[in-house]
């Protein structure tokens, strides 16, 4: 199953598209730029903070010019890696990576690459366990790494934080989390091709404030990041073990810290961990015996001194996705727990909380409706509740094409196309924040829509043929979109965010280098970072077949196409500086400009 990947997680949402699309007339062919040929076929892609482009496959990671196509660098001692184990530090020019070697991996060693020039800064010593993850922590200069580690004393066994200095790889502080089984691991994201390696890629990474780290893999710990010492301990029930990431990303606000898991929220007094409250639990009666069943809370959002709270959702194991009832979305009072808000009206499926704190607004959306909460009062009131139309439908004859019959509209292409799996209607999974006005995100549509105004802007719609309806496509767009409804990055402090980048400040080895790619970066922006990209299909002259339509999020015209003859292309879209690069069958990297 081949799984697409898009590194922006607003703006990059990649969406399912149709071969039916209503293109604009002004829509014009982008050109090629270079290509070149790629000696493995690639496991995983990214674009970094600086623009290069790195490619993994089984036996190596290299590294691209995007300008020109020139390979820079070839490392392939970083072999049978994922997007995963091969992390940029934010705000400099290095990654972290891991080689390993021996039965199942069990000899590793750790490193610090400069991935401009693909030179080592520093390596460990051979370490003997099974790697689980990595973590930069650019605000302490640190890189945490996470395995489980086979040798040592009784102490130095079981789980292991090692933090070692970003820039040197001295070790800072080696910390024991638990026992070896203290934590349920999940499939690595490329298990099945190489190896089946598990990991905690099924986690958020930690969430910084300030001197601590706070971790959600057993429910919350805190972790001071001076000394490595773990200063308090909170576990609950996480979440469905079996689905990755299906609990909410811990927040911290003030002196509380936000948790959710076994369909309950808690808040916990950031100095001890002590529970200032746990709502009750959220649940829903199914099955035969009436068993109930947690709802599975993921994403929580503290406001105005009230705790949002969304529930149920398209979740992922890596492979494929499923629709996890009940939905709904709740709010608390954030001192006392009081509940002010319940809704369990999404069907079908259920979008990320929007925050608007400029406008007192929360929104989310469901397969029909968006739905628009006031929160500037005491309590939570229902502002707007909008159904979700499109002003440019398809005809009677383009649905006959597609043999979904007469039934028509939205609704009736959803029935047609889910006849076979709930899971993959058409519902919107995503919305995201373009400027003044929202961006409400499907596999197959999108809609612009002004929160004041209460209108909406522009909208399209591409049906989907039901050959272009698998599960990887699904995949493709709710993977990407629950880690956008997760995230909520302006939202919440993390080791990614702008706020916490300053502590790279002691970096000084590399900071003319970085400083100098980074101003070209900024010298070559434009407004690429305006689109999102939908696979449909395409014409150029008498060509035709599948291609990339590029779709403005300010006017939802389409007025950018690639036509790459490829039902399931691969790609990956750099909206800083408008350059797409097309993996063509995995036999070679082709670029466009934007």
């Amino acid at each position: 199953m081949k799984h697409f990947r898009s590194p922006l997680p607003f703006i990059r949402v990649l969406l399912a598209g149709s071969a039916l699309a209503l293109l604009a007339p002004s829509a014009y062919a982008v050109k090629e730029i270079w290509s070149a040929k790629l000696s493995e076929k690639p496991t995983w892609h990214q674009i970094t903070g600086l623009g290069t482009l790195l490619v993994g496959s089984k036996g190596a990671v290299r590294s691209y010019d995007p300008d020109t196509g020139e390979l820079l660098w070839t490392r392939d001692d970083l072999d049978k890696t994922s997007q995963f184990n091969v992390r940029e530090v934010p705000g400099t020019p290095f990654m972290l990576g891991n080689h390993t070697r021996g039965i199942g991996g069990s000899k590793m060693v750790l490193l610090g690459v400069d991935y401009l020039t693909g030179e080592t800064l520093w390596k460990t010593e051979e370490l003997m366990g099974q790697y689980l993850a990595t973590y930069p922590i650019p605000s302490h200069n640190l890189a945490i790494f996470a395995l489980n580690s086979w040798e040592g004393s009784k102490d130095e066994k079981g789980l292991i934080l090692r933090a070692h200095d970003v820039e040197t790889g001295e070790l800072k502080w080696m910390t024991k989390f638990g026992n070896s089984n203290s934590v349920a691991l999940h499939m690595a994201d490329d298990a099945g091709k190489f190896s089946n390696r598990l990991d905690l890629s099924g986690y958020h990474d930690p969430v910084v404030d300030g001197d601590i780290a706070f971790l959600g893999f057993r429910g919350v710990d805190a972790l001071d990041l001076t000394t490595g010492q773990i200063l308090w301990t909170q576990e609950f029930k996480p979440g469905a073990k079996d689905w990755k990431r299906t609990y909410a990303p811990i927040r911290v606000e003030g002196d509380r810290v936000y948790g959710a898991g076994g369909g309950s929220v808690f808040v916990f007094n950031r100095a001890d961990g002590s529970i200032r409250w746990k709502s009750d639990r959220i649940s829903a009666y199914a099955g035969l015996f009436s068993a109930r069943d947690n709802a599975i809370v993921s994403q929580v959002e503290p406001i105005n001194g009230k705790v949002f709270i969304r529930f149920g959702g398209n979740f992922s194991n890596g492979q494929t996705v499923m629709l996890r009832e009940p939905l709904g979305v709740a709010a608390f009072d954030a001192a006392t727990g009081d509940e002010l808000y319940k809704s369990d009206k999404p069907k079908e499926g259920i979008t990320n909380l929007m925050v608007l704190p400029e406008h007192n607004m929360v929104l989310y959306a469901d397969a029909k409706h968006l739905f628009g909460l006031d929160i500037s009062g005491e309590g939570v009131t229902e502002k707007f509740e909008v159904p979700i139309e499109f002003k440019r439908k398809m005809g009677g004859g383009d649905i006959a094409k597609i043999g979904l019959g007469a039934l028509g509209g939205l609704k009736g292409l959803a029935k047609g196309a889910m006849a076979q799996n709930k899971g993959r209607l058409d519902v919107p999974v995503a919305i995201t924040r373009r400027d003044e006005h929202i961006v409400v995100m499907g596999k197959q549509h999108l809609m612009g829509f002004d929160p004041v105004e209460r209108d909406i802007a522009w909208s399209t719609y591409y049906a989907a043929p039901g050959n272009l309806m698998g599960d990887s496509l699904l995949f493709a767009v709710t993977a990407v979109a629950a880690t956008a409804g997760n995230a909520q990055a302006a939202s919440a402090p993390s080791y990614s965010s702008s706020q916490y980048s300053s502590g790279v400040g002691n970096i000084h080895s590399a900071l003319d280098r970085y400083n100098s790619a980074a101003g070209k970066r900024k010298s070559a922006t434009r407004s690429a970072g305006n689109y999102a990209y939908v696979l449909t299909n395409v014409e150029e002259g008498r060509k035709k077949g599948v291609g990339l339509m590029g779709i403005s999020l300010d006017t939802g015209e389409a007025d950018k196409q690639i036509l790459l003859q490829d039902k399931q292309p691969e790609y990956i879209v750099d909206h800083t500086t408008g350059r797409l690069f097309y993996f063509d069958k995995g036999r070679q990297i082709v670029a466009y400009g934007l």
